[in-house]
């Protein structure tokens, strides 16, 4: 779609989340964000949009977007929460695998649309769905990741930014799934999530996308000691 096309889209909506990849899939194609410079008052009006994208110097870094972008062009985004806000501090909370960001502006209307090959997670505060607990349980594998690194904290942004979303995805299921297979008190605990993830192993396999040689998220993220 061109700018135009996406902005009429967005005419009725402060943000709209893109059809899922099949049916079962945790989460969504994308999202697509509508911040304006006078609220509709009609539904969630986002002000700002948080997430983590590459910058200049190819590490992970957290931005916040308004009204006004700072920038026009295509943005890769990285692994990490995203946060929409609207001027009442109301919050609308996804979880991304990675994706790409562009830009849709009109006078008084911007429109970011994220979009990505992994699936885009809505997230709560009470790991009550399916997608929280992906969320959860992939933020918290970043988290250790991350301690590894030790201190290195910008050596870690760069890794993280350089991760290709599909494979950041399939390698945080494939550590999920395992950890879980590991854990049958886990699997009696969380049933629906543990369905969730065999099908989504056997979704990916029948489309060509899971591997005997899949690494897992500790595998990608490993800390690199030569650089």
């Amino acid at each position: 779609m061109n700018e135009q096309s996406i902005v009429h889209m967005m005419e009725n909506w402060g943000y709209y989340l893109l059809p899922r990849s099949h049916p079962s899939s945790p989460g969504y194609t994308g999202l697509l964000v509508a911040i304006r410079e006078t609220p509709t008052e009609a539904h969630f009006d986002p002000k700002t949009i948080r997430l983590q994208v590459r910058d200049e110097g190819g590490a992970a870094t957290q931005i916040a977007l308004g009204l006004r972008s700072p920038f026009q062009q295509f943005r890769h985004v990285c692994p990490d929460q995203v946060a929409l806000r609207d001027r009442l501090d109301k919050r609308v909370d996804f979880f991304v695998f990675g994706g790409s960001l562009d830009v849709a502006m009109e006078p008084g209307e911007t429109v970011y649309a994220l979009r990505s090959p992994a699936p885009t997670l809505e997230v709560t505060d009470h790991l009550e769905s399916i997608s929280d607990q992906l969320a959860f349980e992939t933020e918290a594998m970043i988290g250790k990741m991350q301690a590894r690194w030790g201190t290195n904290d910008q050596r870690f942004a760069r890794r993280l930014s350089q991760v290709d979303p599909l494979q950041f995805y399939l390698a945080s299921l494939h550590s999920v799934l395992a950890h879980y297979e590991r854990a049958p008190t886990l699997q009696e605990s969380f049933p629906h999530f543990y369905k969730m993830l065999l099908e989504e192993k056997e979704w990916l396999t029948a489309e060509g996308q899971w591997s005997a040689t899949l690494p897992a998220l500790e595998e990608l993220l490993a800390p690199d000691w030569t650089g």
